[in-house]
């Protein structure tokens, strides 16, 4: 599974971090902006664990989608036991725990829903010859089995699992677990620290299967 890696290090991260305490010591108001908590949770999770960063939409974006039309990668919250994207026309998607998640919902921070946007994907038509509508993307609700985090790998869970998000390579979006799935901790709505990859063993896969009743 490819994914797009940020290249950044302790030292810097480190500066980062220096430099962002030292703008709220002279302005207290930079706190409360998005831009400054946005940039202390990257750079200070970063100067604390190391390992790597990921971007998750460029990420989706270069893997584009299968020959059904379907994403390539699929994430989803580390509790779940389905994933469903819900497809829009203006080439976003959500991921989402929730199976009643319709066209027009937004995503919900509660649920720890992924929203990728615009323009992400350039979906298929169920009917090529009429425009592009809610009404004609190619599978536009989809669903397909989320990974379970092996027990070897348990000990980095620090919190609820629902804090966490897994990311995986789609074989085929239907109840068919997927082989190598990575554990994320989302710090912004597209970058994320990478905790762990794994290859699921037959019996995980086994495991999986069976969490969908």
């Amino acid at each position: 599974m490819e994914v797009e890696e940020l290249v950044l290090t302790r030292e810097l991260a480190d500066a980062e971090v220096k430099a962002l305490k030292q703008a709220v010591r002279q302005n207290a108001k930079l706190a409360k902006e998005q831009l400054f908590r946005d940039q202390m949770k990257v750079y200070g999770f970063f100067n604390k664990h190391g390992g790597k960063l990921v971007d998750v939409w460029e990420s989706f974006q270069r893997a584009g989608l299968n020959a059904e039309g379907d994403p390539r990668l699929a994430i989803c919250r580390a509790d779940a036991k389905e994933c469903f994207c819900q497809k829009h026309e203006d080439g976003s998607a959500i991921f989402t725990v929730d199976r009643t998640t319709n066209y027009w919902d937004q995503p919900r921070k509660t649920l720890n829903d992924v929203a990728l946007p615009a323009s992400t994907f350039q979906w298929q038509k169920k009917d090529s010859t009429q425009p592009l509508s809610r009404w004609n993307i190619k599978n536009e609700k989809i669903k397909t089995l989320v990974p379970i985090i092996p027990a070897r790998l348990l000990p980095l869970i620090k919190h609820k699992l629902q804090n966490y998000h897994i990311f995986w390579e789609v074989e085929k979006w239907e109840p068919s677990p997927p082989k190598d799935p990575i554990l994320l901790k989302l710090l912004t709505p597209n970058l994320a620290a990478v905790l762990a990859t794994w290859d699921l063993t037959p019996l995980e896969r086994a495991i999986i299967r069976g969490r969908k009743q």
